[in-house]
Formats: structure tokens, sequence, C-alpha cells
């Protein structure tokens, strides 16, 4: 009987997720994010590089940038004394400052592995590095890249954000972080680049996860308006309202396959994506933390299968497959209001419904009332 009660209360356990949807983007020198997110409307705070030395803010917020260029300042850090046009001293400066990487690295690493999200690019790989040191470049030298254009393959989630499975990018600046792997990260984008060694192949872009967060890591940052960036700032910015469409899936037992995180911004009127589909059940997962939003489900020929509008934030559709292929799905704003995220989660295997769930939960918890009852019945009879 006792050994029933761990089994009944572990069915469904609760979910720890971080609340609130608060950012905050790390000052740096190359790297525009603080821009790309006002734009955006998605509100953040502007930290400073010196104040990573709190740990209190890993635990303020749920979603961390690290643009290209956050290191302090040389000149902030040295005290310069003139004497005419004669450099008397120099010295380091009273408030000199230098990260502490053991413990910023252990600081990052539990916020990735407690639920966050961070964004890193260029040469913040730097400070990627200290939790996870996962890169491995050509020569052993990171500064391998030559400004240029570049034809990038991309795959998976960022694919079907994108429609597209190449992009063009413009790599702006001499020295970029050219990539020649990294070890436990699903490849977003990859290319072929020149450098001075000759032609070289590698990561643009990844995903690592640990834990319940994830990272993604770009060598790319330079165009500040693209479907390439906007997938990277949503990506990690709506890490909770993606997380509540995973979440859904999990409550329905489903594993949860494709994810994207997006918003209608003050022009748009509709947007569209493309999913895979595998053969058996396959359900699509919508959560809006703003207004509800209509959508199409539409096949590989661009054959309209589903067109819905329901007035509810959270919502779901299941489709049954006998082959593998995709489908596109359009989404709606539901009304005049725009810059609201919205998250859809592809998922596959058979659905269970969170009332069978509750009933069986429920019919569980009348056994094990019998069992007790009979229990004590028993031990009272024999005490007689």
């Amino acid at each position: 009987m006792l050994l029933l009660l761990p089994l009944i209360f572990s069915l469904k356990a609760p979910s720890h997720a971080r609340t609130g949807n608060n950012i905050a983007v790390v000052k740096s020198r190359y790297d525009n994010i603080e821009l790309v997110l006002s734009n955006y409307h998605i509100p953040y705070d502007l930290i400073n590089f010196r104040d990573l030395a709190d740990k209190n803010i890993f635990s303020k917020y749920n979603s961390i940038f690290f643009p290209s260029g956050i290191e302090s300042n040389y000149e902030d850090n040295i005290s310069v004394k003139w004497h005419g046009k004669q450099i008397s001293s120099v010295k380091l400066a009273k408030d000199y400052f230098e990260l502490d990487e053991a413990v910023f690295g252990n600081n990052l690493k539990n916020f990735i592995k407690n639920g966050g999200s961070a964004y890193f690019s260029g040469y913040a790989y730097k400070q990627m590095s200290t939790a996870y040191d996962n890169f491995k470049f050509f020569e052993d030298f990171p500064f391998m890249g030559i400004p240029g254009r570049i034809e990038a393959n991309v795959y998976d989630d960022l694919a079907m954000f994108s429609m597209k499975g190449k992009s063009f990018l413009y790599m702006e600046y001499p020295g970029w972080i050219a990539l020649k792997d990294v070890s436990n990260a699903q490849v977003l984008s990859e290319s072929r680049f020149e450098t001075p060694k000759g032609e070289k192949s590698g990561p643009i872009s990844v995903l690592l996860k640990d834990g319940q967060g994830e990272i993604i890591y770009t060598s790319y940052y330079s165009t500040v308006y693209s479907e390439f960036k906007r997938f990277n700032i949503y990506r990690i910015a709506g890490n909770r309202v993606l997380k509540k469409g995973v979440e859904l899936a999990d409550d329905h037992f489903q594993k949860a396959k494709g994810k994207i995180i997006d918003s209608f911004l003050g022009w748009e009127t509709s947007r569209k994506y493309y999913f895979n589909i595998e053969v058996g059940t396959n359900t699509f997962y919508f959560h809006s933390d703003g207004v509800p939003f209509m959508y199409e489900i539409y096949d590989s020929d661009n054959s309209l299968i589903i067109s819905r509008e329901i007035y509810e934030k959270s919502q779901n559709y299941t489709m049954k497959s006998t082959k593998r292929g995709f489908c596109y799905i359009k989404v709606y704003p539901g009304g005049k209001e725009r810059w609201k995220m919205y998250s859809i989660v592809s998922a596959r295997g058979a659905q269970i419904s969170p009332r069978i769930l509750k009933t069986g939960k429920y019919i569980l918890y009348g056994i094990a009332i019998l069992f007790l009852a009979a229990f004590i019945k028993v031990a009272i009879s024999r005490l007689k």
C-alpha cells in the first residue's frame, strides 16, 4: 500500500519554471542587440560588463544577451597622467575590474541548467568558454575570418522560421570568429568561407542545450534586421513563452520537435513557417502571450488542411500522416495588438489528454484509500 503512494504523487511533477520574462543585455561595442530589441518593442535592462561579477544578476533574469565586444575598455581600467605633452605616469585605475572567469563560468552554467537562455556572438565566445569550452578552431586560432559574403546552409528551427534552406550573409569584420566545430551542440547554420589558410568550412551558428536552458552562439551579427537575426533574438528573449508551448506538449505526453517563437511586428498582417511531419500522430501547440491568433495549416502543395480562429491563448491541432514530409503554418493576429510573442511547437507521439491523466489519478487515489481502509480494518480485527 505505502509503495503506491510515491507512484501516485509522481504522475505529474510540478513545474518550477522561472516566472516573468526579464531580459538583460550586456553593453557591447560591436553587436547592437539593444537597437533590435527596442525596435521589436521587447523590454530589457542594459547592464555593464562589471555587473557580471554579481551572481544575483543571473537570478534576476530569464534571458541574457552577451553580444560581441563586451569586455571592459582598456581606457576604463587605466589611469594616465600628463605633464604638458608628455605622459608622466600610467597605472591601473582605482576601480580596475577583471572578471573572475571561474566564478562567472559557474554562475553561467547554473543559470542555463536552471532554465535560463543566453545569446553569445562573435568575440563573446571567450566568456561563453568559461562554462562551455566546446569550441574548436582552425590552427587553434579563432580570428581566421576574412570579410566578405558567404552562403550559409540553415537547418532545423532556423530553416523553419526563415522558410529557406540557405542564407546569404555578409561577414563585416576582419578576424571574425571562424569555427571549425562546436561539440555537443546542434548546428543551425554552416558555410564555406575564406581564411588566410585557404577555404574552410564550419558552423556559423549553433544551439547548445544544458539542463532546462539553452544557448545560441553565432559568428554572424553584422546585419541588424534579417530573419537570421530575428530568429536569434526571439529564441532567447522569448524563453518563457516558448517553454509554455513545450509544456503544452509535455502535458499531453508528447515529444516536442520543432519550435518557433516570434511576434507580429507593427506592420505585419501574417507570418508563415514550415514544420516537418512524421509518420503517425503530429500535433501542433499554439500559445500566445497576448491576444489569441488565427492559424491556417497547408500541406506541402499549399492546399488548405484547416483554418481556425478560436478565442483561446493556448490551443492545439492534431493530424495523422502516412508519410514523412512537411506542412506550412500561417498565423494571423487576432486583433490590432502587435509585438506580443507567441510560440508554435510541433510534437510527435500518441497524445494523452490531461483529463484522462487526472481521472486516472483520482481512480488511483480511490484504490489507495480502499487499500488503506482494508488494512486498518484487518489491523483492528487482529487487535481484538
